[in-house]
């Protein structure tokens, strides 16, 4: 969905307050990368289900490492291709994806598979859609922005 390029530290605090997981709600982070961010959820919230899924087998590989020496047990990391998993067992998804990719490849499946109450969160990219209804968290210029996504 786009080069390797790290969610930034800064930013995971903030990512975790606008996505605010409750218990019972399951967390997939698409294009895990180095399962940063799903660590990050991991350890804020406890008692959510979180998973990552990684196309490289690199990236994979480190971010299954990683989960092992974190011990967070509450995370998980899959390797595969977003496109190709099911999507409609997530309660919210979230990517740092391009948004030629977003829109045209993963928007598309999103409708088709998600569940009315699904939340999708784009990290820094927006996605083009009239299907779904937009929020936008940048609080000031200097960082940037997360969109938050619902079916119509």
């Amino acid at each position: 969905l786009a080069p390797f390029v790290p969610t930034r530290s800064s930013d995971l605090e903030r990512i975790a307050k606008i996505i605010d997981l409750k218990k019972w709600e399951k967390f997939l982070e698409i294009g895990a990368g180095t399962a940063k961010v799903s660590l990050f959820l991991g350890k804020k919230f406890p008692e959510s289900r979180i998973t990552g899924i990684e196309l490289s087998p690199l990236f994979y590989t480190i971010a299954r490492v990683r989960v092992w020496l974190f011990g967070t047990k509450n995370v998980e990391v899959l390797f595969g291709d977003a496109l190709k998993k099911d999507l409609s067992i997530y309660d919210v998804l979230y990517v740092f994806g391009l948004p030629e990719t977003i829109s045209q490849k993963l928007a598309p499946k999103l409708l088709r598979e998600i569940k009315p109450h699904t939340r999708f969160f784009s990290y820094c990219f927006e996605m083009s859609n009239d299907d779904f209804l937009q929020k936008k968290y940048k609080e000031s210029p200097e960082i940037l922005a997360i969109y938050e996504y619902r079916k119509k």
